[in-house]
């Protein structure tokens, strides 16, 4: 069974635009392991807007946008109609930010794990009973599970 992880925009500026070196080694990890063993990859709608306005403050807009591609093709991205009421009762039991409980939420309705450069979007959606890896920390994790251990550096 090919395993799906939905991607929370941080880790998708960490790959493109990071400024932490450990940020961006992990991240490159998890892509690599992502490409490797074919996993599928989902996001909210969102994430295509979040990451080009981030990309567009540290690069030219004609070097985001080639990424922005790439990510269309990369990733599945969801229709918040899909799983806004998710969204919406994880944000009223975590106190989680909006965009964050979008993708707590996709990962909810479609069963994957949640991937994320952010701590506290990855503590509130654990305590929410989603599972979910802060890949800064927890990469190694993440590559273990998805048969990818020897694929960090």
């Amino acid at each position: 069974m090919t395993e799906k992880v939905v991607l929370d925009a941080s880790v998708v500026v960490d790959l493109f635009a990071g400024r932490d070196e450990k940020r961006v080694r992990a991240a490159e990890a998890a892509f690599k392991c992502f490409q490797e063993k074919g996993v599928r990859l989902y996001a909210p709608k969102l994430l295509l807007v979040e990451v080009a306005g981030v990309l567009v403050r540290f690069m030219p807009p004609e070097r985001a946008a080639p990424a922005i591609s790439i990510l269309r093709e990369l990733v599945i991205t969801v229709s918040d109609a899909v799983f806004y009421e998710d969204a919406l009762e994880l944000a009223l039991s975590t106190g989680s930010r909006g965009a964050d409980s979008y993708y707590m939420g996709l990962a909810k309705v479609v069963g994957a794990v949640l991937v994320t450069s952010d701590k506290a979007q990855a503590t509130n959606a654990k305590r929410a009973g989603v599972r979910s890896f802060y890949i800064p920390a927890e990469v190694d994790k993440l590559l273990e599970m998805l048969g990818c251990q020897h694929g960090r550096s």
